[in-house]
């Protein structure tokens, strides 16, 4: 094989590569967005479920607790 030969081999096996790479980037940065869609959503979630708490009057919240509490059985 001669030395040209050589060098388009090594030439397109890095292009090959390279393309793997990008690929496999590609599609790593597709997982992320969505990961990062759903913590958003949870994150958006819980400050709607922390705003429904503020909303709700301590005395009820209390009461609430209270009577949770009193339904609270130990199971051995």
């Amino acid at each position: 094989m001669d030395i040209k030969q050589d060098n388009i081999e090594r030439i397109q096996t890095r292009i090959d590569m390279i393309r793997q790479e990008s690929r496999a980037l590609s599609y790593r940065i597709e997982r992320m967005t969505e990961q990062r869609k759903d913590l958003t959503q949870e994150k958006n979630d819980l400050k709607d479920r922390l705003e429904a708490v503020n909303a709700i009057p301590a005395k009820e919240l209390i009461e609430g607790v209270d009577e949770a509490l009193a339904n609270l059985s130990i199971r051995v």
